[in-house]
């Protein structure tokens, strides 16, 4: 994987910051709408109408820019090979990809680079098509790429005991199809071109790694990178509309799946829309916390807690110091259940398609037993269930928080469209299942 790596600063004060644009295109040409990289849908050199797709619509912008005798200064992001010249290569190498030959495609890559815990932004490239990977498997990343279409082409991952097998097991987990190559979701071994212990890689002829883009991204991914192994981070978990719609349609486009991935696209945007429409008109808004392990808290700048703020709660925790931790150990700050908090909400892999009465009952009374000093233990704690879309995961959420605006059948009635669109053919009695455990229904 060639790299454009911008320096620290360079990421930080361009990339990272929303209010400084990456690249500055003037708007009074007669070339449509070129547009900045960090305003494109799809951000990926070529893709010059910032939309979703690399498509004839960006063919014919580039012929005009090259025509026109415009510059890489002028369009930095026509220029799609990454050579410094605008010229019929771009092109050529758009078309490639159209027609779904073997190219080299330059994008974003989201990775926390500096180790902080926040997203920055690196320009990379990555072998094109992808028609064989190994991902290091997040149970976020699983659902994702379950969701996105994107399995026959997984020939190896990682997973833990908690992972879903009613949902995964005839593709993830059937060592036939899929090799399982550990149990991290950090890390994949690699050596003497093995993952893992096996030679899946060279077998399979597998070309990149798919990994998250937040702490369970790939640790040792400069091994893979030396190896010729390109590494492809992406939002799984993210609800940031922006971050959501380069992550699915990039890997729409990697694996020659877009229609798919414009149509989860639009399912994630329908259903925020719909959360943060019912939620605008609380009268009160809901002061919460998250968990997403066993008598934690999770910091500000977690994912889960991300869930709960698109929710339309406000963190409760914001005066107390995590100590540069994604969670609070609250048997070591007892102090936190003086915080004006409303609600808890737990989300736990646990909870699952495989689920039964009596396993939710048992994971209920686990997790919420840690919390039971705390002044609404009882009737403030809620349980949602993790291997399923994050987007669900905030809509069960928004039940928790504000019952009376966003309801169970609902959201359910959303599960149940996903499932059939996007669940590959399984079929699961969405109506007889329970993703949303709370005092009322398990006492």
């Amino acid at each position: 994987m060639d790299k454009k790596i911008l320096s620290a600063i360079a990421v930080v004060a361009i990339l990272v910051v929303a209010s400084v644009s990456i690249y500055l295109v003037t708007g009074d040409d007669d070339h449509g709408e070129p547009t900045e990289l960090d305003k494109a849908e799809l951000k990926v050199y070529g893709n010059i109408n910032g939309d979703r797709f690399l498509d004839n619509d960006d063919v014919a912008v580039l012929n005009d820019i090259i025509k026109d005798g415009k510059t890489v200064d002028d369009y930095p992001l026509a220029d799609a090979n990454q050579d410094g010249i605008l010229n019929q290569s771009d092109v050529d190498l758009v078309n490639d990809v159209i027609d779904g030959k073997k190219s080299t495609i330059w994008h974003i890559n989201y990775f926390d680079i500096d180790g902080d815990g926040t997203m920055d932004e690196q320009v990379e490239s990555t072998k094109f098509p992808i028609t064989a990977t190994i991902f290091n498997g997040s149970s976020n990343l699983l659902i994702y790429l379950f969701n996105l279409g994107i399995v026959d082409e997984v020939k190896g991952c990682t997973y833990g005991s908690t992972a879903d097998k009613g949902l995964f097991g005839t593709t993830y987990f059937n060592p036939d199809k899929c090799v399982k190559l550990g149990t991290s979701s950090s890390s994949i071994t690699f050596e003497d071109g093995k993952a893992g212990s096996s030679n899946v890689i060279a077998e399979e002829g597998v070309t990149a790694v798919i990994s998250n883009w937040n702490r369970a991204q790939l640790s040792n991914w400069e091994t893979f990178e030396a190896n010729g192994i390109d590494v492809v981070r992406v939002a799984a978990s993210d609800m940031d509309v922006s971050q959501l719609t380069h992550s699915a349609m990039l890997m729409g486009l990697l694996f020659q799946k877009v229609d798919r991935a414009n149509s989860y696209v639009d399912m994630n945007l329908e259903i925020l829309n719909y959360i943060h429409g019912k939620v605008s008109g609380a009268k009160k808004v809901m002061k919460a916390a998250a968990s997403s392990s066993d008598g934690n808290l999770s910091s500000a700048t977690s994912d889960y807690t991300g869930f709960i703020l698109e929710a339309g709660a406000e963190f409760a925790l914001k005066d107390f110091d995590f100590g540069g931790n994604s969670g609070l150990k609250v048997a070591d700050r007892p102090d936190v259940f003086l915080a004006d908090m409303d609600k808890i909400v737990h989300f736990r892999t646990n909870i699952s398609y495989d689920q039964t009465a009596e396993s939710n009952k048992s994971y209920w009374d686990k997790y919420t037993a840690y919390f039971s000093d705390w002044k609404n233990a009882e009737e403030g704690q809620y349980v949602i269930g993790g291997t399923m879309p994050v987007i669900l995961r905030v809509a069960y959420a928004a039940v928790a928080l504000y019952p009376d605006l966003v309801t169970i059948e609902e959201v359910n009635d959303y599960h149940k469209e996903i499932v059939e669109k996007f669940y590959n053919g399984l079929e699961f009695d969405i109506d007889s299942m329970n993703f949303l455990l709370y005092s009322g229904n398990m006492n």
